[in-house]
Order: C-alpha cells, then sequence, then structure tokens
C-alpha cells in the first residue's frame, strides 16, 4: 500500500473527525459529541473522542462542524478557540424530498421515527407516552438493530403494543420518502443531536414535526415544530393535541417551515463551506472562484 505523501505546506480538509497524526495545516470536521454523552452506545468511537481527538486538535488549524450547538460542545469540551471553529450546518435537497402527489388520508394514520439505531433516540420515552397516541396512531421505527431494537421488543410486548408499534429494516430512499410524505407526524425525541437532518426532510414533505426541547433543534427549527420535555409528559400531550386540531395547515406554522426550509439548503451549506475554507486559507481564493 502507498503512503500519502503532500507537500509540507497543503491544507488538508477532512469531511469527518479524522485527520492526519503530526500535521498541523488540517481542518477536521466533529459533527457531533453524542458519543461522549452516551459512550456505551459505541466504545470505540468514545474512546477515540475521549483520548484521540484531543491530541488531533491540537495539531488542527481550524474545526467545522453542522450546528452553533456543536461548535458550543467542542470549545467547551476540548478548550478549542471557538474563532477557529467555523458552523458549516447541513441542509435539505427539496428536489428529492417534497409532499405527496395525492392528499388521500391513510386507512391507519402513523407516526414515523427515522434513524433510531441508538438509545439517545429515546423510542422508549415514546413507548411510555403510548396512552396518548397509541388510540389513534400507530408507530413505525426505521432503521433499528442491534441490542437496542431487542429491548424495544420487549418493552413492546410488555406494554400490550404489539398491534401498535412496527419496527422497519433500512429502506430506500423512495421507501422512505414514501413514508415521510403519509405520516402524520415525524416524533424526533432524541436526547442529544449534532444537528438532526430527519425533521428537515419531513418538512420539505410538508409533515409535522414533533421533536425534543434539547439546543440543536430549537436552533435549526425554530418554530416549525413543537418541542416536547424529555419525560415531561405535559409537554407530549400538548403536541399530540396540537397535532388533532390541524395546527400543521395553520399560515404561521407553515411560514416557518418555509423559513427554516428556505435557510438549510445543500447550495447554501457549500457557500458556507466555501466562506469558511477562504477564511482558514484565503491562499484558496483562486481554486474555489475558478
Amino acid at each position: 500500500m502507498r503512503g500519502l505523501r503532500l507537500p509540507e505546506n497543503a491544507l488538508v480538509y477532512s469531511p469527518t473527525h479524522h485527520g492526519l497524526p503530526g500535521r498541523k495545516n488540517q481542518i477536521i470536521t466533529v459533527h457531533d459529541l453524542i458519543c461522549l454523552r452516551f459512550p456505551s452506545q459505541h466504545r470505540p468511537q468514545y474512546l477515540f473522542f475521549k483520548y484521540g481527538l484531543p491530541r488531533l486538535l491540537r495539531n488542527c488549524k481550524a474545526v467545522f462542524t453542522v450546528s452553533e450547538t456543536t461548535r458550543n460542545d467542542v470549545a467547551e469540551t476540548y478548550g478549542f478557540p471557538r474563532d477557529r471553529i467555523f458552523v458549516v450546518p447541513n441542509g435539505v435537497d427539496r428536489t428529492e424530498f417534497g409532499p405527496a402527489p395525492s392528499s388521500e388520508a391513510n386507512a391507519t394514520p402513523y407516526l414515523l421515527m427515522v434513524g433510531a439505531r441508538y438509545s439517545h433516540k429515546n423510542v422508549d420515552e415514546v413507548l411510555r407516552m403510548a396512552h396518548l397516541w397509541s388510540d389513534t396512531y400507530v408507530l413505525k421505527v426505521t432503521s433499528c438493530s442491534g441490542e437496542y431494537r431487542a429491548a424495544l421488543e420487549r418493552e413492546v410486548q410488555a406494554r400490550g403494543l404489539s398491534s401498535k408499534v412496527q419496527f422497519l429494516d433500512y429502506l430506500s430512499w423512495a421507501e422512505l420518502k414514501a413514508l415521510y410524505q403519509n405520516c402524520a407526524a415525524l416524533v424526533y425525541p432524541s436526547k442529544w443531536e449534532g444537528f438532526g437532518i430527519p425533521p428537515l426532510e419531513a418538512l420539505a414533505c410538508g409533515v409535522p414535526v414533533i421533536a425534543s426541547d434539547i439546543p440543536v433543534h430549537r436552533e435549526v427549527l425554530g418554530e416549525a415544530a413543537s418541542f416536547v420535555g424529555l419525560g415531561d409528559e405535559k409537554s407530549w400531550a400538548l403536541a399530540f393535541s396540537e397535532l388533532a386540531s390541524g395546527l400543521k395547515d395553520s399560515p404561521a406554522r407553515k411560514e416557518a417551515a418555509e423559513r427554516v426550509l428556505t435557510g438549510f439548503t445543500w447550495d447554501n451549506s457549500a457557500e458556507i463551506l466555501k466562506r469558511a475554507l477562504l477564511a482558514v486559507e484565503p491562499k484558496l481564493e483562486q481554486a474555489l472562484t475558478a
């Protein structure tokens, strides 16, 4: 295997948290610090973020991240200078995700949870709140696997919810989009996130979002979602009451969703990335504007 040889002064940019040991002129991307909050979920990643990443950061010229929330996390956790952390947000492709072609009601209304592979996605809290939704909806949980799914399946059985909860394996884009388009709402009660793309995809499909009241969801979703406090049954009851009342069709909620979707596009992300790269290395201007 050939080694990678770079000019000594070349700027190296990584879209992940992996970098080149000992190299000074580099940028890495830290999407979130979830593994530090939930170390048992992915032990090797926890060990890297705990012991390897601090050493790597000492050799980084800058860090890119996806939200102000993670920017604050990186600065506070590692003491990395805040003025060298640049936010380059994620986005949603509205040519890929959009409302369903028809508005026919589903025979069985359902709530959707997406990407619920790890415990911080908090499916178990949704199950604990089943008395607030199970008379009206089925819950569909996608991309849930491993030990967490096994634990959830046991809880579903113990709570007598076998007819009300469906676990779905990994889906094609077309299948996922159809689930978004036809759900009553996306439920996204994560205990922590670095950004959270599924709520944007749901908003692009024209469906309501119920999200946990955590910093990054407030940052990204603004007034476009119904927020629930973790463990707060009253806030869950209010969210489902808003859903039943048709709040998604209110002009204010539609305008809020449009503001969010207009702000978080991949074109905007590309432009912000370009500005961030130029802020770190102005000599790139000719290459980036060519």
